[in-house]
């Protein structure tokens, strides 16, 4: 039997190091001092912290969001770059602000706040009882987009990685329940796809995954901005077992508001996990592709920076069929899962927020 993935049923923590101890008082500091700010001075400091987060941050960073983007807008001068990058920053450092705010925030101002487009996709998800998927990316603000939906009972249920230490786990989940939204723990061998399957056929929840990064290196290797890069399955994946579609979104940063944008219903149920991990891919490039400096991964991503070995990339490289390639790979991967009772994808992302 695989170990529950349930909130109440994970094991105790192991100690906390003092390192743990550091970080975790480091985030109840920037928790604190965010939830005293005054909101005048709470607009400004995005663009005062991400440019000095910018102007502080490692080469290699720097390097790493520079490449990241000039895919997402390849016929970017050098200075359109550089300034794109300077606004990732900003953007980011707007995201975490909005987070360590969240608990402040009236749902009623953050909806007067916010526009947006397509929210009628998930209203029909929630209205005829039957739930959906919601693919989104590290994008905007990410926590008060799952506020705003709490505000139209869309009954999100979203994943998150159980990290150390964890009381701070512990404080983002009661964050999150506070503002109405569920939790379901990703933790390694769990049941977590058996889980939002449940809760999107048993309640008609808006089961939410984070789709554009894949930190598992058993992802599907599919085209993503032209090249080939590792993208979780997971809603493709929970398409396939509840027969329910999925839309991609998020929920943006719009001057000192917000804009929320859903895709029309993808229909890949019946699609292979492949297929249907490629189509969700090609409506998140589009997401990316308008608000290119919200999109928040400052990591490497594709292939050829994390497994430049691969022979997926060496096919790419020298401009060979190297799709056909990547299709295999996934099929000798998916059946290698199944004889060894390791089959199920996982969303693939490790990010606790």
């Amino acid at each position: 039997m695989r170990p529950s993935a349930s909130l109440d049923e994970l094991p105790p923590p192991p100690p906390e190091t003092f390192r743990q101890r550091a970080v975790y008082w480091q985030y109840r500091a920037a928790w604190d001092l965010a939830a005293h700010l005054p909101e005048r001075v709470a607009r400004r400091a995005p663009a005062t912290l991400g440019r000095a987060w910018y102007r502080f941050a490692s080469e290699q960073q720097r390097g790493q969001v520079r490449a990241n983007l000039a895919r997402v807008v390849p016929d970017a001068g050098e200075r359109e770059l550089t300034d794109l990058v300077r606004d990732a920053y900003v953007s980011y450092a707007r995201y975490w602000l909005d987070s360590f705010r969240l608990h402040t925030m009236d749902g009623a101002a953050v909806v007067a706040a916010s526009t947006a487009e397509g929210l009628h996709h998930v209203d029909a998800f929630r209205d005829s009882g039957r739930g959906g998927v919601f693919a989104t990316g590290h994008l905007g603000s990410w926590d008060v987009g799952a506020f705003f939906t709490s505000q139209r009972q869309w009954g999100m249920v979203v994943v998150a990685e159980v990290v150390e230490p964890r009381r701070l786990f512990d404080r983002f989940v009661r964050l999150r329940r506070t503002a109405g939204i569920d939790v379901i723990p990703l933790v390694k061998g769990g049941d977590m796809l058996d889980q939002l399957e449940r809760r999107i056929v048993g309640e008609g929840a808006l089961a939410t995954l984070l789709a554009d990064r894949d930190l598992t290196r058993k992802g599907p290797i599919v085209e993503f901005f032209g090249e080939p890069c590792r993208l979780p399955p997971g809603s493709a994946a929970l398409a396939r077992r509840t027969g329910r579609p999925v839309s991609v979104g998020a929920f943006l940063t719009s001057g000192d508001g917000f804009h929320g944008v859903v895709g029309a219903p993808l229909e890949v149920a019946e699609l292979s996990l492949y297929d249907g991990t490629q189509a969700i891919a090609r409506d998140l490039e589009a997401l990316i592709a308008r608000f290119p400096e919200q999109w928040h991964v400052f990591s490497r991503n594709w292939l050829v920076d994390r497994e430049p070995e691969h022979p997926v990339v060496e096919a790419w490289r020298r401009g060979r069929d190297w799709r056909a390639l990547a299709r295999a790979d996934h099929d000798r991967h998916r059946a290698g899962g199944a004889a060894t009772g390791d089959g199920d994808p996982t969303t693939g992302d490790g990010d606790p927020t």
